[in-house]
């Protein structure tokens, strides 16, 4: 565990010093505020139609519930994207990753300590930026006009905090395994990005996340599981070889 604890310390330092990861912030931040105001101006409207508190907040808290999930999956996944589009290129542009297979680490020690550099980050901002969000939501919107905080109900946070980081770990290994393999592909992180933010943009509108929603929870934990399949099924294919190979191309 320590080997793999320097390897994931040594990628987290240099992916700190470069635009990419910066880049990704500044996404984020835009995609935050304009979801943010968004939700906000929703919950406004529905506390001035002058239905009852109980059902105003219930219908609030169902709003919180979706945009705590869905904003929780597309910021971990689009850190995740960035972070690793850059951290094996340059490795493998420098021919860095040859020196680094010629130590006495094993392939398995490289491939998860690349894999936790990139999903540690992903996970940390996306919660941070996630509920950073859902407060200023409820301190600029929604505590003026209610009177209180509204948070997210028990299944959208189990789906928050414990599938969704689930979900980026199989996609950072994922993604980690391919980059150690194809000599690049930063068109299939565009793909992936493309079609999260498709996704992710396509279900706000109709998703409400209940707080007692748990049939969502078990379809994202069928999707963790698809998740963890594929990547199990693809990580017996990284061999020094293949690294080699693909650094080469």
């Amino acid at each position: 565990m320590e080997k793999i604890m320097v390897i994931m310390k040594k990628d987290l330092r240099e992916t700190l010093h470069t635009k990419a990861f910066y880049v990704s912030i500044g996404i984020a931040l835009f995609v935050l505020v304009m979801l943010s105001m968004g939700l906000g101006r929703m919950s406004g409207t529905l506390i001035e139609e002058g239905s009852s508190p109980s059902e105003i907040t219930l219908t609030i808290q169902s709003l919180i519930g979706t945009t705590t999930f869905m904003l929780s999956l597309m910021l971990m996944m689009l850190f995740c994207i960035y972070i690793n589009a850059y951290t094996l290129t340059v490795e493998k542009i420098k021919r860095s990753i040859e020196s680094l297979l010629c130590t006495p680490l094993s392939l398995k020690q490289i491939y998860l300590g690349k894999s936790l550099a990139v999903f540690l980050p992903s996970v940390i901002l996306g919660l941070v930026f996630t509920f950073g969000s859902i407060v200023g939501i409820n301190y600029f919107f929604i505590v003026p006009k209610l009177g209180h905080f509204v948070i997210p109900g028990a299944a959208p946070l189990a789906a928050t905090l414990v599938v969704v980081p689930l979900i980026t770990f199989f996609l950072a290994s994922l993604m980690t395994a391919l980059q150690l393999i194809l000599t690049n592909i930063r068109w299939i992180n565009a793909a992936f990005m493309g079609v999260i933010f498709a996704i992710g943009f396509g279900l706000s509108p109709i998703l409400k996340f209940g707080p007692s929603s748990w049939n969502l929870v078990l379809l994202s934990v069928g999707i963790a599981a698809v998740l963890a399949l594929i990547t199990f099924l693809l990580s017996s294919r990284v061999t020094k070889e293949r690294i080699v190979l693909s650094s080469k191309g």
